[in-house]
């Protein structure tokens, strides 16, 4: 063998070597027992939860890595879309939250067996959705009684229109009522949720199948431990009024028997960005006032001057103020971040 032979052999060996390591990282193939499956999440919300099942054979990358960036009015780098096309399985919570998931599952054409998307195991999120439907079949039943009437007296222009008018305002009610995708917030639809994550982990990497079912339901265990605090809090916290600067805990303080007195739009417009009417806040300072509003649920991560407002309000009429975040603080676990949560609905009671 003469010296250039000698040189290149080891070149072209190094080539194989490198296309073969790209080769294990396409979306959705099982990777060699040796390597750790790639995982990717939209928030660290899932990636701890993945992370938990998974153990040490597996590297999460969450998109969305710190309390402050804000998953609404995020936008994809390419970085973010790198880390992607060498995830084995993506997580991400859909129902339009982190929309920036679906562009880039788009582009990279993931298959479906690739992607996790939380609300599709979530009962919450199909029970909203049963519901929403059942007020259109409602609605449109009702409308159809009313053009049948309207035809019926046939001259009455005046009762007419009103009936129009109601059915507008009705119809504009639903839309207010549009179903909240903030689902970790709901405890049973993360414990549904952990369960697919051992499914599709065991798919991909079946040597180890068993020992992500264990995690899941050791995971499940400390999950059913706080939903049966949380059913505990129905009872006592029955006739508390809250209200939130975003949407974002509305599960958990429905699970635990709350009722939403937020005006109308107001924490929709800050989820959105945009300005909160002189309206809402006057109605919402009458309501501090009058104590019609026990408790305000207020988001840390998505504070703004008009948030701090609210907040100044509630403070004034000496409300409680509970402090929620979208994503997992520093250094904190998904069921140890919940049992805060947890603690601090529990100290309305004492």
């Amino acid at each position: 063998m003469n010296r250039r032979t000698r040189i290149l052999l080891p070149l072209a060996l190094a080539g194989s070597l490198a296309l073969a390591a790209c080769g294990g990282n396409d979306t959705g193939q099982e990777p060699a027992d040796s390597d750790k499956l790639r995982v990717a999440t939209s928030t660290t919300v899932y990636a701890d939860l993945v992370q938990q099942i998974g153990g040490d054979t597996i590297e999460v990358s969450p998109v969305i890595d710190s309390p402050a960036q804000d998953p609404h009015s995020y936008e994809a780098t390419s970085r973010d879309k790198l880390s992607l096309s060498k995830a084995q399985l993506v997580v991400a919570n859909g129902g339009g939250y982190d929309a920036f998931m679906d562009v880039l599952a788009q582009d990279l054409e993931l298959p479906d067996s690739a992607v996790i998307n939380a609300v599709d195991t979530s009962p919450v999120a199909h029970e909203d959705e049963g519901e929403h439907e059942g007020h259109e079949r409602a609605e449109s039943e009702h409308e159809g009684h009313n053009r049948a009437e309207a035809e019926h007296e046939g001259h009455d222009h005046e009762d007419g229109h009103t009936g129009e008018a109601e059915g507008a305002d009705a119809h504009a009610g639903h839309d207010h009522a549009a179903y909240n995708e903030h689902i970790w917030y709901d405890l049973e639809s993360i414990r549904l949720l952990t369960d697919e994550i051992a499914t599709r982990l065991g798919t991909l990497r079946p040597v180890d199948a068993e020992s992500y079912k264990n995690n899941a339901a050791a995971l499940n265990d400390e999950l059913r431990g706080l939903e049966s605090r949380v059913a505990a809090l129905q009872g006592p916290l029955e006739s508390t009024a809250f209200a939130m600067t975003e949407p974002v805990p509305f599960h958990l303080l429905e699970d635990a028997g709350m009722t939403d007195a937020t005006p109308e739009g107001l924490s929709e417009s800050i989820e959105g960005g945009g300005e909160i009417s002189p309206q809402a806040l006057n109605e919402m300072e009458k309501l501090f006032s009058n104590d019609a509003i026990d408790v305000l649920a207020y988001n840390t991560q998505t504070e703004s001057p008009q948030t701090e407002r609210v907040r100044a309000l509630a403070e004034a009429a000496q409300v409680p103020v509970i402090d929620f975040t979208e994503t997992l603080p520093a250094n904190t676990t998904y069921v140890s971040w919940m049992d805060t949560n947890i603690r601090a609905l529990e100290a309305l009671t004492s």
